[in-house]
């Protein structure tokens, strides 16, 4: 088999030893989307949503507190109507509180903020307003048995503990009927390589038109190669394909067309290489063209023009 006319710089690029640290943790949720993207997620525990709980618990019992407060100080305690606007303000914070902060919030109250939890569709994306709206509409099941009648957060939740035992997952009454899970928010760093030049070829110049990327173009591709240690060998050219063809169309590229479609990513690093100023003295952009026809940038000013 004869090798392949040009080095694959998305190879030659890519370290040979695997960047890995240790031991890859277990995630407890796993989810492929149709595109073949694994999601994987950190459930919360009972812990983290206990004290979530107790943090929301306290700000409806302050708020519940409130109330009662301004009804009694703005001369409302009329017997009918301050125990109809009480039992109004209950059913909003005991109803519509984990509603409409999980709905309007991305899946947070403010007491799953502060523990760095939030509520997702078990299939990995954001909840809906009705996803968020079935999940508390089963909380009252969840929080039986109550304790002095069920008033507000007397509810000890004996249901929804043994309904997260039993599945496994973390996932209470309310989860199940609205096929959501909790997890727990972290931060990751995308790793970067650094793009090293003089591993790079630029396209020759007389295979290219007049049309100079702008710099925009360039940070975006420079960005990509940065990355591009977390995308596999196949993945990575698949992403870059598209890009490379519309480079290729702009620059008006005469060269190999087997580099374009086959070795998409190669094309988009030298075309980086062919771009990039190395020093601030030797930007080509900025200097006089020679005499040759096919120059790129014959013109001081063709930046970002095309023909």
């Amino acid at each position: 088999m004869d090798s392949e006319p040009w080095p694959d710089y998305a190879r030659c690029m890519t370290p040979a030893a695997p960047l890995t640290s240790g031991p890859q943790t277990t995630l407890d949720h796993v989810v492929v989307t149709p595109e073949n993207v694994v999601l994987a997620f950190q459930l919360a525990g009972p812990g983290s949503r206990l004290g979530a709980f107790l943090i929301d618990l306290v700000i409806r019992m302050g708020l519940f507190g409130a109330a009662l407060f301004i009804s009694l100080t703005a001369g409302l305690f009329v017997i009918s109507l301050s125990l109809a606007s009480l039992l109004v303000v209950y059913f909003a914070l005991d109803w519509l509180y984990f509603t409409l902060c999980e709905g309007f919030l991305r899946g947070q109250t403010p007491g799953k903020k502060m523990f760095g939890l939030r509520v997702i569709h078990e299939a990995g994306y954001p909840i809906s307003g009705w996803e968020a709206a079935v999940r508390n509409f089963v909380r009252a099941m969840d929080a039986a048995p109550y304790l002095a009648g069920g008033n507000l957060g007397l509810g000890v939740y004996g249901v929804g503990w043994l309904a997260m035992l039993a599945t496994g997952n973390f996932r209470r009454l309310g989860d199940l009927a609205g096929q959501t899970i909790v997890v727990q928010e972290r931060r990751v760093t995308v790793p970067r390589e650094p793009v090293i030049l003089s591993k790079i070829e630029p396209l020759p110049r007389q295979d290219l038109g007049r049309w100079i990327p702008p710099m925009t173009t360039l940070a975006l591709i420079e960005e990509f190669l940065e990355r591009r240690l977390v995308l596999d060998y196949d993945r990575g050219h698949a992403m870059c394909r598209s890009l490379a063809r519309v480079l290729s169309q702009r620059l008006e590229y005469r060269g190999p067309r087997e580099l374009v479609e086959r070795y998409p990513m190669a094309f988009v690093a030298r075309v980086y290489a062919t771009f990039h100023p190395v020093e601030a003295g030797d930007d080509w952009r900025e200097t006089q063209p020679s005499a040759s026809a096919g120059t790129i940038g014959s013109s001081p000013t063709g930046r970002g023009e095309s023909r």
